[in-house]
């Protein structure tokens, strides 16, 4: 654009150093407020061209001269205090503490996953156990013991899955922190034997250093009915520590339920219409859900991660499945599925993996979406 010779062109402001035409940048004084600057004024870059109306350096011996003539026009007063009042907002922002959100540690994802629906924005979550890991046989690292350490809330499964989160408890627990124990009241299944998953373990459940389920079966949180009654303690704790925001706990824990109550409909209506509910695991994680929706747990490769079976074991799962007519094993990701894979290529049988605790494409931490993955693998193999 050609500009007439009486008007002087704005450059770009941010230049690192004067463009073509210009004498130089200069730091003057100017007051953004109006009228001329005594020394008192803010200090800004000039961005126009030297000359009659602008900043320049003094050629002769480089002092810098304010020849500014005229006072800022009112929209550029505007223009100003508007910049000056977001700079002043961004920076109160960017000053408020993170710890304005209270901490909640959970112990597995599908628990982080209840407590951030519930919490939102109120909450900051800390899941201890990485994705991929198997609770069993976790060993938390020292920065993991710190972030257990100063939550607020701690959210863990109990009954002997994540015995490494009961001694964390035990020896590190913060005074005032509230404590979640997801198994808490609900009637466990026995997990021991003859994997009889129909009744109650006797004599309740105990905090287990044993990376057995002696107690009874822990895996409660993949029965989305029983899921509904861990979330409604988790609104409680966090009600508890933090008060002001209970109308938002509350609303969001509603949300949710309705979103859970969906999602058993789903599974209820699909189950419905397989034609097999025979099914051979790897480890009884799956108990709950299968007793939840009429499904028949034939044969458990595993009762507990690490505890190789014997030949005679391997054989009979091998038996049952070719009288069964059972069409997959299923294993978990967590979990070496050698044994599983052994065990499909003798009886011609494919391996499946449905997943009790989250944390890999497509489902990622979403409890909902983990189960609704899983339900779509069990639906592949009972049809």
């Amino acid at each position: 654009m050609n500009w007439p010779a009486n008007i002087t062109r704005p450059i770009p402001i941010f230049s690192a150093r004067p463009a073509a035409g210009y004498s130089a940048w200069s730091r003057c004084p100017w007051n953004i407020f109006g009228g001329r600057s005594k020394g008192q004024g803010a200090t800004g870059w000039t961005a126009w061209k030297s000359g009659p109306r602008g900043c320049a350096a003094d050629a002769g011996n480089g002092r810098m001269t304010n020849r500014m003539a005229s006072k800022p026009s009112a929209r550029f007063r505007r223009f100003a205090a508007v910049l000056l009042l977001g700079i002043i907002g961004w920076a109160f922002a960017a000053c408020t503490p993170a710890s304005a959100k209270i901490t909640v540690a959970a112990s597995i994802l599908p628990l982080g996953d209840f407590c951030q629906k519930i919490g939102g924005n109120h909450i900051e979550v800390k899941v201890l156990l990485p994705p991929g890991a198997s609770p069993h046989v976790f060993e938390p690292l020292p920065t993991t013991v710190a972030e257990a350490t100063k939550a607020r809330v701690f959210v863990y499964v109990g009954a002997g899955l994540d015995p490494w989160a009961a001694r964390l408890l035990k020896a590190q627990r913060t005074p005032g922190q509230v404590v979640v124990e997801a198994v808490a009241g609900i009637p466990l299944l026995r997990d021991v034997g003859g994997h009889d998953h129909d009744s109650p373990a006797p004599g309740g459940h105990e905090e287990g250093e044993s990376h057995g389920h002696e107690p009874g079966n822990p895996h409660v949180w993949l029965d989305p009915v029983l899921a509904q009654d861990i979330c409604r303690r988790i609104a409680q704790a966090l009600v508890q520590v933090d008060p002001a925001p209970k109308p938002d706990y509350e609303q969001n824990l509603a949300h949710y339920l309705l979103e859970l109550q969906e999602l058993d409909r789903d599974i209820r209506r699909t189950v419905a219409g397989l034609r097999h509910k025979d099914y051979i695991c790897f480890h009884p994680a799956f108990a709950y859900f299968a007793r939840r929706y009429g499904l028949k747990e034939v044969g458990v490769i595993e009762a507990s991660p690490g505890r190789e079976p014997s030949p005679g074991h391997l054989q009979t799962i091998i038996d049952t499945i070719k009288k069964t007519g059972v069409k997959a094993v299923f294993a978990e990701p967590q979990l070496n599925p050698r044994v599983a894979e052994i065990i499909a290529r003798e009886a011609g049988i494919k391996v499946l993996f449905l997943d009790p605790l989250g944390g890999r494409p497509p489902y990622g931490s979403d409890y909902i979406k983990l189960m609704r993955h899983n339900l779509a693998v069990l639906s592949q193999a009972l049809q």
